[in-house]
């Protein structure tokens, strides 16, 4: 069963500024949420980030986040 993550990932850029940037994640566990946004960050040769958390939505979010099974979007 999948269920909705809210992910939040750090970026770094070139001239040492950083952005947070949050994912919808539908995964069933966490660490496979964690490595699906991992793998999709890679494939699109997407360097100098870190993910900074990993959590599940609460009811409210998963309501709007309204995600289908392996799927993300980017939140903010």
């Amino acid at each position: 069963m999948h269920m909705p993550f809210v992910t939040t990932v750090a970026f770094a850029g070139r001239d040492g500024t950083s952005m947070n940037l949050q994912y919808g994640v539908s995964a069933g566990t966490e660490a496979e949420a964690r490595t699906e946004i991992q793998r999709r960050l890679i494939n699109q040769e997407i360097c100098n980030y870190s993910i900074v958390e990993v959590r599940r939505a609460t009811r409210d979010e998963a309501k709007l986040l309204n995600l289908p099974a392996g799927s993300i979007k980017l939140l903010n």
